[in-house]
């Protein structure tokens, strides 16, 4: 089942291996997605471990990394070369082993481990959460944070490749912008072995020379100049019947770095639609997926009351 607005924001309710191949490649800017972590929060948090994560039991179902791979391998084709794509979560071993299929199976690269840090001056439940750190008892740290991993695509062999066919040297690119005392440096060179990433004054030669854009080869990215890499943000206390919301301000945050009013954001893991309302309220497209009809229904009547639509019923 799918519905869609007049604005081509599209939700569609069924497996998102299957609802991906509906998606056309190469026109999505940003994935964004909070994927089930694994830990036995709930059922579809369950895919046949015990809630540490680490011990698997007897289960006749596909695994949870066979699964997370097939997710991966299809989002990646969704992307734009100048996309970016983020993923939640909150256990390390888990996470370093996903980090690993993603290495392995996909072309994307890791640009930042980020953590969210949920337990800060002036955070609503930072007395609440203060609790947690001087009870007695402990026997290690307690966990008040979860983490987003950044990843974008390394398009610098375009470089090589356009200028291979066009029997351009790269000398000839290269002194296009001289030193200061007129000689040839290295600054091209540094692009096609992705050291450097053009900026906006040395893509004019190449544009002039190899036919290449800024966005062809640089990914998308906005500086809004307000975090590094640790975020502080309260918690969604709403939840909205879904027991694992991220905070809309926070994905507002990635997607006013990540994109510009109209492009498209993709999650196949929509839940109570966040992600979709996060979009709403900074005039991007969407397009979610969600698998259990509960949450569906939940998502579809959250995006509807941040911005209803015609064609929604």
């Amino acid at each position: 089942m799918m519905l869609q607005d007049e604005k081509t924001n599209q939700l569609y309710n069924g497996d998102c291996l299957i609802e991906l191949d509906k998606v056309e490649d190469k026109s999505v800017q940003l994935v964004l997605i909070d994927p089930p972590y694994n830990i036995g929060k709930d059922d579809w948090d369950n895919f046949g471990v015990t809630k540490k994560g680490y011990k698997p039991k007897p289960y006749s179902g596909e695994s949870y990394y066979e699964f997370m791979e097939k997710v991966f391998i299809k989002l990646e084709c969704k992307l734009k070369d100048n996309g970016s794509f983020f993923f939640f979560h909150n256990d390390f071993r888990i996470m370093a082993k996903l980090d690993m299929i993603i290495e392995e199976k996909t072309k994307l690269i890791q640009k930042n481990f980020l953590v969210w840090n949920k337990r800060f001056d002036g955070a609503k439940k930072k007395g609440f959460l203060d609790g947690f750190i001087v009870k007695g008892g402990m026997s290690c740290f307690n966990k008040m944070a979860e983490y987003m991993l950044f990843y974008t695509f390394d398009n610098s062999w375009k470089l090589s490749q356009n200028r291979s066919k066009l029997g351009i040297t790269q000398q000839e690119i290269s002194k296009e912008i001289k030193s200061k005392t007129g000689k040839i440096t290295g600054w091209y060179s540094n692009l096609e072995t992705g050291k450097n990433l053009p900026t906006r004054e040395t893509i004019k030669p190449i544009e002039k020379h190899l036919g290449l854009t800024y966005d062809d080869i640089v990914p998308k990215f906005y500086n809004q100049k307000i975090n590094h890499s640790v975020w502080d943000y309260d918690l969604d206390h709403k939840k909205e019947g879904h027991i694992t919301p991220k905070p809309i301000e926070l994905l507002k945050n990635i997607i006013f770095h990540t994109t510009d009013e109209g492009d498209i954001v993709l999650d196949c893991f929509m839940g109570s639609g966040s992600t979709g309302v996060a979009c709403v309220n900074t005039n991007r497209k969407f397009i979610g997926i969600e698998m259990d009809n509960e949450y569906y229904k939940l998502s579809k009547n959250r995006i509807y009351k941040a911005d209803p639509w015609k064609e929604f019923n």
